[in-house]
């Protein structure tokens, strides 16, 4: 039997990847990651304090590394380097120097300045993040509005998602799948998060799902799914953290309805 029939053999029996499957490299097998080569971007709501608890290292250490004397004020979107000792799977989690400053173009990134793209129809938006009020939650608000052009209130966190996302990734286009939905049932049923302004399913042009999936589990109070029948992420608002995958290979279907409305939404316009 050639090696080419005998792999789609196995792939039938379970024993091999599927054909066209992407193998992923086991931890081990990905080589060793250090310190120096990663950074953390500081975000909305970061402390010293907390950002040592979340590396696992001593305050003194991760301010003696970067300079940072009292009352340790942080600006958002600094890049801190990373003292030794943080553990490799929070360094994999984390940027490298590069990726922290260039755009999909190259060009060096500007912290809190996000490019989205809408799937629907390609329209495309820049919005600098850093100037927060609410002119910029009404623009943002419009063009996250419904297929029908409804517009609803975003939750502030999620907006905080976005400039996140953009400096943790390099500035690359987000592109949003879906945003705001509005309620189809009955009065009385209860309401998902799209329809409170509170979800938003995205990609991030260029970057694995599942490294956009990894990282938003870092940012608390955040509902992460991973679809990779849908080929996006869901990005909800909640009180718990909490992940899941979605309609891939051996995991649960989304419910009927739901797989229908984030269709229709990122479907083209005529």
């Amino acid at each position: 039997m050639g090696r080419s029939a005998f792999a789609i053999f196995a792939a039938l029996l379970g024993l091999a990847p599927a054909v066209g499957a992407q193998a992923r490299a086991p931890r081990s097998a990905q080589g060793p990651v250090r310190a120096r080569d990663r950074v953390y971007i500081v975000r909305p709501g970061d402390s010293v304090q907390r950002i040592a608890t979340q590396l696992e290292v001593p305050v003194r250490e991760l301010t003696a590394i970067n300079s940072i004397a009292p009352p340790y004020r942080l600006a958002v979107g600094r890049r801190l380097r990373l003292p030794e000792g943080v553990p490799e799977e929070t360094l994999r989690t984390l940027p490298t120097r590069d990726e922290s400053a260039r755009d999909d173009d190259g060009n060096v990134h500007r912290a809190g300045v996000v490019t989205m793209v809408r799937a629907r129809d390609g329209a495309e938006t820049t919005a600098n993040f850093n100037a927060s009020g609410p002119a910029l939650r009404r623009r943002v608000e419009r063009w996250m509005q419904s297929r029908d052009g409804a517009v609803h209130i975003v939750h502030p966190r999620l907006l905080r998602v976005f400039p996140m996302l953009s400096s943790r990734f390099g500035g690359r286009t987000i592109t949003v799948v879906s945003g705001f939905r509005p309620h189809r049932g009955s009065s009385d049923a209860p309401r998902n998060r799209h329809a409170l302004g509170y979800a938003v399913d995205l990609r991030v042009e260029g970057i694995p799902l599942r490294a956009v999936w990894e990282f938003c589990q870092t940012i608390h109070g955040m509902g992460c799914g991973l679809s990779t029948r849908g080929n996006f992420v869901h990005v909800d608002v909640r009180t718990t953290d909490e992940a899941w995958l979605v309609g891939g290979r051996g995991e649960p279907v989304p419910l009927e309805e739901t797989a229908r409305d984030v269709a229709d939404d990122a479907r083209p316009r005529d």
